[in-house]
């Protein structure tokens, strides 16, 4: 079973998001994603466990058939796993410099496909 990356920014992460990273890692490993980052709220410290969603960033790999049935797949076993809304924002879709510097200042990395 593949584990969570060993990082002192995951310690902060909420018990909601914490307490899933192994099976996280596991969905991801199956899904044949290459990494994934906690954004947005549970990375920042303004995460609600009764009412926020989670944000991850996700890279999918390069583009090969299949890959929308990946990122569908990927997407609604999360949401399963945590039990609440999930956003899956693609490393590829995301355009904005803007968004992109908030991303990367903020992310939790949690898995890399090894």
């Amino acid at each position: 079973m593949t584990q969570p990356i060993d990082n002192s920014r995951s310690r902060l992460l909420p018990n909601a998001v914490a307490s899933h990273l192994a099976e996280l890692c596991e969905i991801a490993g199956r899904y044949g994603i290459r990494s994934v980052a906690v954004i947005g709220s549970a990375a920042t410290g303004a995460f609600s466990p009764d009412r926020s969603d989670l944000d991850l960033l996700v890279d999918f790999g390069d583009y090969r058939p299949g890959l929308a049935k990946r990122a569908i797949g990927f997407h609604r076993e999360v949401e399963l796993l945590f039990g609440r809304r999930v956003d899956v924002v693609s490393t590829h879709g995301l355009r904005s410099p803007h968004w992109k510097a908030i991303h990367e200042a903020n992310k939790v990395p949690v898995y890399a496909a090894a």
